[in-house]
């Protein structure tokens, strides 16, 4: 699959079908390692955290995760591709495939409510291990050791979920990670998922910050990301 760059942060600019093809193919051929959503937040500090940088080096799918990323794709490459919802998509697989999964994170009343919720919509997963985020990281990586999943879903936030999965992969973990965020709290009934409108319109950023006005510094790199795409593209436009 190809990699683009994006201010230098790799990513695949994949639609949800592609993105389907490629989830089925890493548990099919016991490829391991982690998932990370790509948004404008992870792009613009990929050059300037080297924690992150590595983290997003070491992932074997940077996937789009964001309006940022996806306008960044068409704008530098053409490429039309899509916000994936890549959680609903893996659980979605899961229950297709009837997969192994163990889940980790958020809240023990949240996590407790979207395991139950899990288990009635997706009645052909084989739930084989979870725990609520506020048991050890040390505790998870041997549950999940224990467990052998196919695929572990993290609920930890971002990029906390990244670098313990980076730890996992690390520890000789063979399972597939993918970051849940704020997932397991839309699923639990928690948060509501924004209405299409905003979705496809790239704005889903805002219905969130809305509902959780707390994320508004983490808003804050928007328009830094914007001046360093709109630089990036005036500065290649001009040297061709």
């Amino acid at each position: 699959m190809k990699t683009n760059e994006i201010l230098g942060c790799p990513i695949h600019l994949v639609d949800s079908d592609m993105a389907r093809e490629h989830i089925n193919s890493f548990v099919n051929s016991n490829r391991f390692g982690y998932f990370v959503a790509i948004n404008a937040e992870k792009i613009y500090r990929y050059r300037r955290d080297a924690q992150l940088r590595d983290v997003v080096d070491e992932s074997i799918y940077p996937y789009p995760d964001g309006a940022g990323a996806v306008l960044s794709g068409r704008l530098f490459f053409g490429v039309k591709s899509e916000k994936i919802n890549m959680p609903i998509l893996a659980l979605e697989e899961a229950n297709a495939n009837g997969w192994r999964v163990f889940i980790y994170g958020a809240q023990e009343d949240v996590h407790n409510d979207a395991v139950g919720k899990i288990k009635i919509k997706y009645p052909n997963i084989d739930i084989v291990g979870h725990m609520h985020g506020y048991h050890s990281q040390a505790s998870a990586i041997e549950s999940i050791r224990e467990c052998k999943p196919q695929l572990v879903l993290l609920a930890l936030g971002s990029p906390r979920q990244e670098f313990f999965a980076n730890r996992c992969t690390g520890a000789g973990l063979e399972s597939i990670f993918i970051g849940c965020g704020g997932a397991l709290d839309i699923i639990s009934g928690r948060l509501k998922r924004a209405p299409s409108f905003f979705v496809n319109n790239g704005l889903e950023w805002l219905y969130r910050l809305a509902q959780e006005p707390w994320r508004w510094r983490r808003q804050k790199v928007l328009p830094l990301f914007l001046f360093a795409v709109i630089k990036e593209k005036l500065f290649k436009g001009s040297s061709k």
